[in-house]
């Protein structure tokens, strides 16, 4: 039996309590946690009353790496390193902010080649999902050699920012990021936009607007996928894959019916190994975006300071 320390929610607030491993989920493989990250689904979770957590108390926190102390799979031994993200992590089994947790092996992915248990979490589940993003856009036609006109949504939080890494890595010339204001245009670009575009220059109310964009990545929803979707050009494909800008969608059939436009959903949580292992593979070639690194004791602050300050990815250190 083990003490730690676990950032945990009780359905009314979340504090850091002391545990031990008796505590801790089911699953076969215990791990001593060596980070977690934040992510929109995080900062949600760690609000009262949240529609985000399945059962209380919870230790929160969707993604983790770290090392395996103890095994029942023969799929993994101790001392290997692995990651895990999304499935029920920090929503119906304890999740990455803890300085262990137990989870299933199914869950659980050998740490790549090339990747460090701190760099694996400076992309975490945003850009797992950028990833998946880009592959579902290629599935739908999208390459290169077409030049076409990409749209990244987000551009400055977790998901576009990795997006636009991974498109640039890929060869795709005509990277465009939406900016909500005009001191993000150099941010953007720093990332690797090549072109940036004002939220407000996109059409609002239209049923159809003026061609621009062949595909984009759309973290945000709502009211944005309700203006981006009539600037699309014919056969064009958006993916989406967050909220952050609502959950309600209204629009019209026009861009479907008159120009052949696609609408992919991507979902990082319950993605199948094949796809999660394709994606890992990709970001293991990356350079790590800017990151900052903070302890299990700096999270409430940082959780409160997501909605507003999520422009640099934050590590989250069990050490």
């Amino acid at each position: 039996m083990q003490f730690f320390q676990a950032f945990i929610h009780d359905g009314q607030k979340a504090t850091l309590q002391t545990i031990t491993t008796d505590d801790l989920s089911a699953g076969e493989l215990l791990i001593r946690v060596a980070y977690s990250d934040i992510n929109y689904k995080d900062a949600l979770a760690y609000q009262p009353h949240n529609q985000i957590i399945r059962q209380y108390p919870q230790t929160l926190g969707i993604d983790l790496s770290g090392t395996v102390v103890a095994s029942q799979d023969p799929q993994f031994k101790k001392g290997d390193q692995i990651l895990a993200t999304g499935h029920g992590l920090g929503v119906s089994q304890g999740g990455g902010y803890a300085q262990y947790a137990r989870i299933p092996a199914s869950w659980a992915m050998p740490l790549p080649p090339n990747m460090t248990l701190e760099t694996a979490m400076v992309f975490g589940t945003a850009g797992l999902t950028a990833a998946l993003c880009i592959n579902a856009l290629m599935q739908a036609g999208m390459t290169p050699e077409q030049n076409p006109k990409i749209l990244v949504g987000g551009a400055t939080g977790g998901v576009g920012s990795i997006a636009l890494q991974l498109l640039e890595n890929a060869g795709f010339s005509n990277r465009i990021a939406v900016v909500r204001t005009p001191d993000q245009q150099q941010q953007v670009r720093d990332l690797g936009a090549t072109a940036t575009l004002a939220l407000d220059e996109l059409p609002k109310g239209k049923a159809l607007s003026r061609q621009q964009f062949d595909y984009a990545i759309d973290p945000l929803g709502g009211s944005f996928t309700s203006s981006l979707l009539p600037s699309m050009r014919y056969n064009g494909a958006v993916a989406l894959c967050g909220n952050a800008a609502g959950t309600s969608l209204p629009l019209t059939v026009f861009p479907f019916i008159l120009r052949n436009i696609s609408l992919l959903g991507v979902d990082s949580v319950s993605a199948p190994n094949e796809l999660r292992q394709e994606a890992w593979t990709v970001l293991a070639k990356l350079n790590p975006v800017p990151f900052q690194k903070i302890s299990l004791a700096d999270l409430p602050q940082a959780l409160n300071n997501h909605f507003t300050h999520h422009s640099v990815r934050t590590v989250v250190s069990m050490a």
